[in-house]
């Protein structure tokens, strides 16, 4: 079982994670959206549509008028994620090393690469379960959960605390250079070559949940993460009449909310 998951298994599952993300977005550029549904008051400017657009990216501004409660969990857990993904590959590709370019010594540099490791590892714990207990204990968010819903948070939490558990548990972390030539001899189709007793059962449970969510990762709400890249910019982008989608309309045709064409905009 261990050599399929180690093996066998990310073959498929990123077969099946790039061949579902092609067909989703493909369906999303076929997609004709023909009336306007860019939020007013829309700024007039691709300048001013594109500030808006980074700051609903990057702060969730909408959320946070929305629903603060829901904001404080989603966006620290998205930004801790972006971080820990960053860190996974920075530190592979260093070797944990990153921060002897501004300074540090290589000792310094793994202490504080497993420093912030650790932290972004327990942050996103704690907003994964924040999630999870509001689609518990809020009775409007209980009503509109689904089944697959708790299954997402479930799935992320089993991959996080799969990750915690080799941190922080002593005999159960994986170094580097291991993790690195376990990538490498991937990405080059070799045959795995690891002692098996230079890995261990949390780092097999790690790497198993993350194939699980590269498998449902196209065809769940989990999508949500490239997608909010097209429709934010869908919704924020600057208002035309006609809309770009309406059949017989002409790129860059149209007329602003101002009444100004658009290739004077």
């Amino acid at each position: 079982m261990t050599y399929f998951i180690l093996q066998v298994m990310p073959y498929i599952a990123v077969t099946i994670f790039v061949l579902g993300m092609i067909y989703r977005i493909a369906r999303w550029f076929k997609a004709r959206i023909v009336h306007n549904i860019v939020l007013t008051p829309a700024p007039e400017t691709k300048a001013g549509a594109a500030g808006r657009y980074i700051t609903e990216i990057a702060f969730f501004k909408s959320l946070f008028k929305g629903d603060k409660s829901l904001w404080a969990g989603a966006w620290i857990m998205h930004v801790t994620l972006a971080g820990i993904i960053a860190g996974h590959i920075v530190g592979f590709a260093f070797l944990g090393k990153q921060f002897v370019y501004v300074g540090l010594s290589e000792g310094a540099s793994k202490y504080l690469s497993e420093l912030f490791a650790t932290a972004f590892g327990i942050i996103i714990a704690v907003a994964l379960l924040y999630l999870l207990y509001r689609r518990i204990a809020i009775e409007e968010v209980r009503i509109s959960s689904y089944v697959a819903d708790y299954l997402h948070l479930l799935l992320l939490l089993g991959i996080v605390s799969a990750g915690n558990f080799m941190r922080l548990v002593p005999g159960y972390s994986v170094d580097y250079e291991v993790a690195r030539t376990y990538i490498a001899q991937l990405l080059t189709f070799q045959p795995i070559t690891i002692d098996p007793q230079e890995i261990n059962i949390a780092f097999v449970i790690h790497v198993f949940l993350v194939q699980i969510l590269l498998i449902v990762f196209p065809f769940s709400k989990l999508l949500h993460l490239p997608g909010i890249f097209v429709n934010r910019w869908i919704i924020d982008r600057p208002y035309v009449e006609p809309a770009p989608g309406l059949p017989g309309a002409k790129p860059g045709s149209g007329v602003s909310a101002s009444g100004k064409s658009t290739e004077e905009v």
